[in-house]
């Protein structure tokens, strides 16, 4: 049997390598029973359908043609990660609204084509519905600017 280094194959060993690591950090917590859920049977139930996702590609990998790996950009890896990093390190002092806009330019800088209007517009909406969604419709304390 040939294994070749395709893009199914490699995702399936990230998928699964996550749902395990996942599995191992999140076996200190209870897991409890489906009626009273623990804080552990949420990310176990999120870690086996991972690892469930990642033996499906490993199989389809094995068993059908895949595309191959080609060259790899590390740029948008690089340019998520910032903005992610970011997104966590501004969110206390700026608050969510202008935390939430780096992630979101950021995302949109990742990308080939970068629309500053498009972006803004985006950023816009994107913060003003997560802010109406857990503020205001699952009642979380968001952090909000010293300005606003």
């Amino acid at each position: 049997m040939k294994i070749s280094l395709s893009t199914d194959f490699l995702t399936g060993l990230i998928f699964c390598g996550l749902g395990a690591t996942a599995i191992i950090i999140g076996s200190k917590y209870p897991i409890g029973t489906a009626a009273r859920m623990g804080a552990g049977y949420f990310p176990l139930l999120v870690s086996v359908g991972l690892i469930i996702l990642g033996v499906v590609l490993l199989a389809r990998s094995f068993l059908g043609e895949t595309e191959e790996v080609g060259e790899v950009d590390p740029r948008p890896l690089l340019v998520m990660l910032v903005s992610v990093l970011l997104f966590g390190l501004l969110i206390e002092d700026w608050g969510f609204p202008l935390a939430g806009a780096v992630v979101v330019v950021g995302a949109s800088l990742a990308g080939r084509a970068f629309k500053p209007i498009e972006t803004g517009l985006l950023a816009v909406g994107l913060v003003v519905f997560c802010t109406l969604l857990f503020s205001y419709g699952l009642g979380l304390n968001l952090p909000h600017t010293r300005f606003w």
